[in-house]
């Protein structure tokens, strides 16, 4: 509904024309000051404190001091029944006044703090449908489930997902899902958690789940403070946990830089050369690029190596690929690459070849299995 049906249905409820003005423009930005609401709809400054007051005493809006008069509108629940009680046009104001209400308040921030739970999973099944290249999911399992159909859809157009799952004997409670096409990966966490997405480096839909004392959500649109919430999922979710069903058929598809070199890192220990592709972004000029070599040397601080697989703590800080391809030398960065060539988005294991005087042939792609099963954090 548009906002002048919306405004003339509220005044048949018994609103003014300014009352009602001033009400819609709280439920579409939020909490305001009583000035700028009455700079952003059609009721003069002079009236706006009598009109936020009467709104007030009706249970449309609440007001509270804060160097000046703030009103932000109330959760309409006698609102929307009083409405949905005068016929078609009054329910289809009350949908528009609930729509409104669970919006993101319009901003031109990358964050938003929703008040429900529902908004967050709708937003996050939105985004999934959306998503291009990689998922990064912690839920409940009824929250897994809403999700699943947008998750099957990603997964038929190659998008990487690795799920988190809280709740005990999940093997048997997620046994009518077909895992194998719906995710890359998913992992049984004992321990209660946050729901919690990542897409795609820019996209975040965040709820705390029976941790907070009041409910809420939050949605980034952000690159920077996506890293963040990937690194909580990474260290915080994700490492801690099994597996409980993983798609080890071909070919290996690694979507951040730090898992690729906990595989290959002890492979490389053991003369192993190691190919790949490397889908990415070149640094200097932001263009998107595709490169296929021979991986030639892996950097991270030595004070923190150790044998077998590094450890994601090992690997937080700064870690760098050398990739040689076509007599070039390239080096390859993660998540937020600064210094080098290629900030890595994709990486693709081709083949993995040893140098053995006895005659080995190369290592088929079974390969990363095997430096898993070496050691174990």
């Amino acid at each position: 509904m548009d906002r002048d049906p919306l405004r003339d249905a509220l005044q048949n409820a018994g609103l003014t024309s300014y009352q009602a003005d001033a009400y819609i423009t709280l439920l579409e930005r939020g909490m305001l000051p009583a000035v700028e609401v009455a700079n952003q709809c059609s009721v003069p400054v002079s009236q706006i404190y009598d009109v936020l007051r009467a709104l007030e005493r009706t249970d449309y809006v609440e007001t509270f001091d804060q160097d000046q008069l703030h009103a932000r509108p109330k959760e309409p629940i006698g609102v929307l029944r009083d409405l949905r009680s005068r016929g078609q046009l009054m329910n289809e104001a009350a949908d528009a006044i609930e729509d409104r209400w669970e919006r993101p308040a319009v901003s031109d921030h990358t964050v938003s703090v929703v008040k429900h739970e529902e908004t967050v999973i709708d937003r996050t099944r939105d985004l999934i449908r959306d998503a291009e290249s990689f998922i990064e999911l912690s839920a409940t399992v009824d929250q897994f489930r809403a999700l699943t159909n947008a998750l099957e859809d990603a997964h038929d157009r190659g998008v990487v997902s690795k799920v988190a799952v809280y709740g005990e004997d999940l093997e048997d409670r997620l046994a009518d899902i077909d895992l194998a096409g719906t995710v890359t990966e998913l992992r049984a966490c004992r321990i209660p958690g946050p729901f919690l997405f990542v897409a795609d480096r820019t996209r975040t839909c965040f709820t705390p789940n029976d941790w907070a004392n009041r409910p809420f959500g939050v949605l980034i649109d952000d690159y920077i403070l996506s890293l963040i919430f990937h690194w909580y999922f990474q260290t915080g979710v994700w490492a801690l946990w099994e597996t409980i069903y993983e798609d080890t058929d071909p070919p290996y598809v690694y979507m951040t830089l730090e898992e690729f070199v906990r595989d290959v890192a002890p492979l490389r220990a053991e003369g192993a050369n190691v190919a790949v592709t490397i889908e990415g972004t070149l640094v200097e000029t932001n263009e998107p690029c595709e490169i296929t070599g021979i991986v030639t040397h892996i950097e991270y601080p030595g004070a923190y190596r150790s044998e077998g697989r590094p450890s994601f703590e090992q690997l937080a800080g700064f870690l760098q690929l050398e990739l040689v391809a076509d007599d070039e030398r390239y080096s390859v960065g993660g998540w937020g690459a600064v210094y080098e060539d290629i900030e890595a988005v994709r990486i693709v294991l081709e083949h993995i070849e040893f140098d053995d005087p006895t005659g080995t042939d190369a290592v088929d792609l079974g390969a990363p299995d095997a430096s898993r099963a070496a050691e174990d954090d």
